[in-house]
């Protein structure tokens, strides 16, 4: 049966394996926190170590006005533009961009973000970045971008600490906030599933902030590629492993090589069965 299914796992992931680049994504945004750690803020990437970023940028989009607070008929303005040429993914498979004097963690790119307090923000990763500061992509502010001046949009998220287009700024992205009332000043892609998970204002490493180190799961499991937590490594594991080939910073990367391939299916198959409790 074990052979079976090794055979079967391997004519799959040849059919499904390509030769193109895996790209980088988007992993961790804070624009503040409250005290003590007032004004703290970075973005993260993830990838495969010693991806190249040349041809990449970040892009936040906001309302193009240094006031704090909601404007909602002057949405869609170019906040801030990084570019990430000469720069790559690096060894321990992210990269830190920040200039937050009151974060300790070394940044592998220093750039002054900017991220607004109590405004919404779009972030972008994207290629061939044509944009500049305080350019109006949505001239009409009605949520829709007049203009896309880059090649392609890699990542993206969003956070609102006001209703987007009702009080406070349209966003273009998947969107996060506000909750309860409240504003949210961080949002972190789960490392076993992929998904956005919002953070709370304070700042709390280890539990939802990771700058610089790989983020923690929302979910988990009970032993190495069971993924479905059914106690089991078996068919529904391996099918969600080959649903993620691929991909970047999930918990199907077994081998923790920065991506999902056919190593990691040779890691699940050496587990296959019931898990020792």
């Amino acid at each position: 049966m074990l052979t079976h299914v090794a055979s079967l796992a391997a004519a799959l992931a040849i059919s499904i394996a390509t030769a193109q680049p895996h790209p980088p994504q988007l992993s961790e945004v804070r624009l503040d926190s409250l005290e003590p750690n007032k004004d703290v803020e970075f973005i993260e990437l993830m990838g495969v170590a010693g991806t190249s970023l040349d041809g990449y940028a970040l892009v936040v989009i906001g309302d193009g006005d240094d006031e704090i607070g909601p404007l909602a008929l002057d949405s869609g303005v170019v906040e801030v533009v990084v570019a990430l040429d000469g720069y790559a993914i690096q060894p321990d498979r992210s990269l830190l961009v920040h200039a937050s004097g009151l974060l300790w963690m070394t940044p592998d790119v220093v750039a002054d973000l900017r991220l607004e307090d109590v405004d919404n923000i779009t972030v972008l990763l994207v290629e061939g970045a044509k944009c500049w500061q305080g350019q109006d992509l949505d001239v009409d502010d009605d949520g829709t971008l007049d203009a896309s001046p880059w090649s392609v949009i890699v990542d993206s998220v969003a956070i609102a600490c006001g209703e987007p287009g009702v009080v406070s700024e349209w966003t273009y992205a998947t969107t996060f906030g506000p909750s309860d009332g409240f504003p949210v000043f961080q949002v972190a892609r789960c490392a076993d599933t992929g998904a956005w998970r919002a953070g709370g204002v304070h700042l709390e490493l280890g539990v939802t902030d990771s700058p610089g180190e790989p983020n923690p799961p929302c979910e988990g499991s009970l032993c190495v590629g069971d993924f479905d937590a059914d106690a089991a490594v078996g068919p529904q594991d391996l099918a969600h492993l080959l649903s993620q080939w691929d991909a970047v910073g999930t918990a199907a990367d077994l081998n923790a090589d920065g991506f999902v391939g056919s190593a990691d299916i040779a890691v699940l198959l050496s587990h296959w069965g019931a898990c020792d409790l």
